[in-house]
């Protein structure tokens, strides 16, 4: 084979690896999370009166009680603490606009009609393993949905 057919080859191998990637990486750009107010693995949430910023914090799976997270502290107390201290259980996610001086309302959304969503107990049970943006949507009072999008900040 000539040196320009070894090369064309390789490009189009390349071009089709680049394509598939993207293909994969286009179905893996979020993860939306449907969750309840009452939910006894909702830690506690944080929304600015002008629904511009947004906290959601969550309980790790089996630290949803008191009696769990005490038992918890009292275990890392007795030799299993890591450096950053006593552990606090929870998961954190903090709307786009949480750090960000211009403020951007979350979507509002009717119905939850084609939109592809796992529940809170879902996303608990993957410990929480999500792709880099998360979308939190919440029930208003009157129907409606609000859609946030959020970031894990990770210590690292």
């Amino acid at each position: 084979m000539s040196t320009i057919t070894k090369k064309t080859i390789t490009i189009l191998c390349l071009g089709c690896f680049y394509f598939l990637f993207s293909q994969e990486m286009k179905k893996q750009e979020y993860t939306t999370v449907l969750i309840d107010f009452k939910d006894i693995s909702l830690a506690h949430y944080c929304i600015n009166k002008s629904m511009t910023k947004a906290e959601f914090s969550f309980y790790l799976k089996g630290y949803e009680t008191k009696h769990a997270r005490e038992e918890g502290v009292r275990k890392s107390k007795n030799g299993l603490a890591t450096s950053l201290g006593i552990p606090t259980f929870i998961f954190t996610l903090y709307s786009s606009t949480i750090f960000s001086p211009k403020p951007e309302k979350p979507e509002k959304l009717k119905t939850l009609e084609g939109i592809n969503y796992i529940t809170l107990k879902e996303f608990q049970s993957n410990n929480y393993q999500c792709t880099s943006s998360v979308y939190i949507i919440h029930k208003l009072k009157d129907g409606t949905y609000l859609k946030w999008k959020t970031y894990y900040l990770s210590e690292e």
